[in-house]
């Protein structure tokens, strides 16, 4: 029987292993994916926009996050594919929007690694800096840098099942304590009260919690995506990886809206402006509750299970990257190899670690030469990265969540409802994209200072590169195949309503 090119590229190549992570591990990808473990250390800006109503950008951010993300989880039912996002854009609007989207998702992986590393330098730096009043030197910096990159590489290339046992490990244990410590402050403060947990009390009202559920609340989750490009590799995914990711999302939530409350009842009302301002909100709350050594201790902890935490999205761009080659898109059969021991494409996350490793340090090279060495510089790093990625994720993004209802009006054999199709694949993703242009212009192009218009610039013209790179494929007709569409020809969309 005759066989086309997608049919073997797809039976020859494929070789992810099958069945290799569970519920838990795909729960506790989502959990790696957010990183709630560092909640207490990354939410200054919700004290700072909503006062003592801190903690509801937190909750917003998180039911919309379930909302905007529910298009992408509904096309896992369809369709678990290692290239993630990039599979619903193509199977809604064809290769050329499906390839744009994939690109885009790699520079936002990429970007991503930077602010993962700068993030690192940054609690580490700091939380000596604010505790001990000591400036680590700069090579100590570039060390830990370099470091989060490379433990970044070690936990991308362990086999899937391995990786996600380590996960459920490392990531249940650090947040059951971070937890154990939000709740023992909780329970020291005498400051606990109702009023923090009352929005109106927010001092800009409603416009100070949609702003910082709009600039951060909302971006807190994107790390979602990270359990979907294990879809190929999950243990009956079609049917339990939705499930994962929301009860990934709301673990996430609850942990991180704790840390929140627990920093604004953790000093008197009148110095919550202070804490707002403080860049490691954490350490000027909790230490008067816990001692300064134990204090950074914890930060210390956190910061080595993050570093392993980041496996998860490191072996998401892996697979990306190694979906796209699957696919001929990218022309390369040296990437296309598997490990054939782990069977995990150890090649590619060798070539996202070299790509990332060479921004970071060309990034950190221009901020030291710009701004000199300091405390300062170490956070704009993380918060320069972190615009740029977020730029990145919002046009990546917006593309598949329109892609579903596209899909699903051409193959009415999918057993959606009118409604449901509609509401997921119309209401929602319209909803997102004026989410988007909401959150695009107050958070980024409505404050655009130096370095981070030039970050800006720079994010928008990989966007407009990538679209004119993807056009040209297409033109030369190098778009290459669509493994994803043959994946849901030969599932024969079993069982309709899923």
């Amino acid at each position: 029987m005759y066989r086309s090119p997608v049919q073997n590229n797809v039976s020859n190549t494929t070789g992810l292993r099958r069945n290799s992570v569970s519920f838990a591990g795909m729960v506790m990808l989502t959990l790696a994916g957010v990183l709630a473990i560092i909640g207490p250390i990354e939410i200054a800006s919700f004290i700072g926009d909503a006062g003592p109503a801190a903690m509801w950008p937190v909750i917003l951010g998180y039911l919309l996050f379930v909302l905007v993300s529910l298009p992408i989880l509904e096309y896992t039912r369809i369709a678990p594919f290692a290239g993630g996002y990039y599979g619903l854009a193509e199977l809604g609007f064809g290769r050329k929007a499906g390839k744009f989207t994939s690109l885009s998702n790699y520079f936002f992986y990429n970007f991503w690694q930077m602010a993962n590393a700068f993030f690192i330098g940054w609690l580490a730096i700091d939380t000596v800096y604010i505790i001990y009043g000591i400036m680590l030197p700069i090579w100590f910096w570039l060390l830990i840098c370099v470091l989060t990159l490379v433990i970044t590489l070690v936990m991308t290339i362990q086999p899937a099942r391995l990786l996600s046992r380590i996960l459920v490990i490392v990531m249940v244990a650090t947040t059951v304590l971070v937890t154990a410590f939000t709740i023992y402050v909780i329970a020291r403060s005498p400051y606990n009260s109702a009023y923090y947990i009352n929005p109106a009390n927010s001092p800009s009202g409603f416009t100070g919690i949609a702003l910082a559920t709009a600039v951060l609340g909302f971006y807190l989750f994107a790390g979602y995506g990270a359990a979907l490009f294990y879809g190929e590799e999950g243990v009956q995914a079609r049917r339990t990886l939705w499930k994962a990711v929301y009860v990934g999302l709301t673990i996430s939530a609850v942990v991180i809206a704790l840390s929140a409350y627990s920093e604004v009842v953790s000093v008197p009302k009148s110095d919550l402006a202070n804490v707002g301002q403080a860049s490691i909100p954490q350490l000027v709350t909790w230490i008067h509750y816990i001692p300064a050594g134990v204090l950074v201790g914890l930060n210390m902890f956190i910061l080595v299970v993050s570093m392993i935490a980041y496996g998860a999205g490191g072996g998401s761009q892996a697979r990306l990257l190694w979906a796209m080659s699957r696919d001929n898109f990218i022309k390369s059969q040296w990437l296309r190899k598997l490990d054939e021991k782990t069977q995990v494409p150890r090649r590619a996350a060798m070539v996202n670690f070299a790509f990332a490793l060479f921004t970071v340090l060309v990034v950190a090279a221009v901020l030291v030469k710009v701004y000199g060495y300091n405390a300062d510089t170490v956070s704009l790093g993380f918060f320069v990265a972190g615009t740029t990625s977020t730029i990145l994720w919002y046009f990546h993004h917006f593309v598949p969540e329109f892609g579903l209802y596209a899909f699903l009006s051409r193959h009415r054999e999918i057993k959606f409802s009118t409604a449901r199709k509609v509401l997921s694949g119309l209401v929602v993703p319209i909803g997102g994209t004026a989410l988007f242009v909401y959150t695009f212009y107050e958070g980024i192009i409505g404050n655009l200072v130096e370095p981070y218009f030039g970050f800006v610039v720079m994010a928008l013209l990989i966007v407009v590169g990538v679209i004119a790179y993807t056009l040209y494929k297409a033109r030369k007709g190098e778009l290459g195949e669509s493994v994803v569409s043959y994946m849901v020809a030969e599932a024969g969309r079993e069982g309709g309503e899923r």
